[in-house]
């Protein structure tokens, strides 16, 4: 799954595979959200929805990570 630390809550934001933001805090507590931050389950209710966002948004191909164009 790809995700990431929030950098103050410690808590872990990752993507599933349909696409939800799991949330896991420190104490094993695990929420699911939307991308744009609306709560979907479980029993996490303090979330950062900017992070959502972030980590569940689209991921554009980065010019560094692409093939190089052959003329």
């Amino acid at each position: 799954m790809y995700g990431c630390m929030h950098p103050f809550s410690r808590a872990i934001y990752e993507v599933d595979d349909t696409g939800a933001v799991l949330i896991t805090t420190d104490d094993g507590r695990v929420g699911r959200y939307r991308r744009d931050g609306f709560w979907l389950s479980g029993e996490v209710f303090d979330v950062d929805p900017q992070l959502c966002n972030w980590v569940g948004g689209p991921r554009a191909q980065h010019r560094l990570q692409s093939e190089p164009k052959v003329s």
